[in-house]
């Protein structure tokens, strides 16, 4: 009989060794209340694709197990009947992580965390990484609502600059991590934060694993367009209509001897509204002195559009098509958010794009003084 336990261990330890890892994610919920409800785990970027597995969640706790090939991004969460979305707000309970082999931790509450793996614990370090910052943003709130101006503006100029470290931050982070997908979902969750050249410089290293990941292509997509419309290049003509309805080319007002700002901007954007004043005092002083304006409205509603122009004491040419973002002029020059701008030379030549405030009037002098 003993001559044939080295045979069974043998085959016990091939049988073992045969065995592909998998992963098993131990979850926890902070809200006690979601006991007994189910939460699922879904492939990202399919929302309307079944969850490819549940569990149910006893004493704040749940457990998920399973097997695969590579890693991908994974969704965890729970019916929309039991915790609602909210547009425009992170959903609580609720997160999305790398999916791989290993032993994985979730803890499920407002703001989600995922630990245990290599592609995971790099996103919990950016996640650090970043959260002094968000934590000085929240507390310029009251700033922001101060009736001192010089308070406001100051609170302001600060957040602006919090942003800018948190883009770097995570640029840093995707250039770092291009071989993981979850790198490739903060590229396209921060694409409006991410200038031109950064999202240029992190695509071209960018293979199709990297490109496969939900939103990328059309980030591509857009990337091509704006090469059409870059600094250097000629503007692009299109036929719009007037608040009259009378129809008018982009070519009678650029190209023809003045210096030309293209704002793209709409009666709804408060960011645009904030800026307008700005333009018309830049208008009063220049527009003698070979300025123009021609301002592309994004609304969709006529009425709306032109109380916005009163409103406002916007004076210089307005044309739209009243489709809203899906106007033709805006798809041409790739505007995916607004206030968006293009300063053009006499000639056509566009020479500076997406500049706001001071920084117009900087380069408009120098286009004024220079010819360019």
């Amino acid at each position: 009989m003993r001559k044939y336990l080295p045979l069974a261990a043998s085959v016990l330890l091939l049988a073992a060794c045969s065995e592909k890892p998998g992963y098993e994610i131990t979850g926890t919920v902070s809200n006690a209340d979601l006991n007994g409800q189910y939460v699922y785990l879904y492939e990202y970027g399919n929302p309307d694709v079944l969850p490819f597995d549940s569990a149910l969640v006893e004493n704040n706790a749940f457990k998920f197990k399973g097997t695969q090939d590579g890693s991908f991004l994974a969704t965890i969460q729970f019916s929309t009947d039991v915790v609602p979305q909210e547009r425009g707000k992170a959903t609580p309970y609720k997160t999305t992580f790398t999916l791989e082999n290993g032993k994985l931790t979730v803890n499920l509450d407002s703001m989600s965390a995922v630990t245990g793996t290599p592609a995971n614990d790099a996103e919990k370090a950016l996640k650090e990484k970043i959260n002094p910052f968000t934590e000085e943003m929240s507390k310029l709130s009251e700033a922001f609502r101060s009736e001192d101006k010089s308070i406001a503006d100051a609170a302001e100029k600060k957040y602006d600059e919090l942003s800018d470290k948190i883009t770097q931050v995570i640029c840093n982070y995707i250039l770092e991590h291009m071989d993981q997908k979850m790198s490739a979902k903060y590229l396209y969750d921060n694409r409006y934060n991410l200038s031109e050249e950064q999202q240029n410089q992190i695509l071209s290293q960018a293979d199709s694993s990297f490109k496969s990941v939900p939103g990328i292509n059309q980030m591509v997509a857009h990337l091509e367009v704006l090469k059409n419309v870059a600094v250097g290049k000629k503007f692009i003509d299109f036929e719009m209509a007037d608040p009259k309805g009378e129809m008018h080319k982009l070519s009678e007002y650029v190209g023809n001897g003045k210096i030309v700002l293209i704002d793209f901007w709409a009666s709804w954007c408060p960011p645009c509204r904030k800026e307008t004043p700005h333009l018309v005092e830049l208008y009063k002083q220049y527009k003698n002195k070979g300025f123009e304006i021609v301002g592309i409205s994004l609304d969709s509603k006529a009425d709306a559009w032109a109380k916005g122009v009163k409103d406002l004491n916007i004076t210089w040419t307005q044309l739209s098509d009243l489709k809203g973002w899906q106007n033709a002029g805006a798809a041409l020059y790739g505007v995916n958010s607004i206030p968006h701008t293009l300063l053009v030379d006499k000639d056509g030549t566009i020479i500076a794009k997406n500049i706001h405030g001071e920084e117009i009037n900087a380069k408009l002098v120098e286009a004024l003084n220079t010819g360019k």
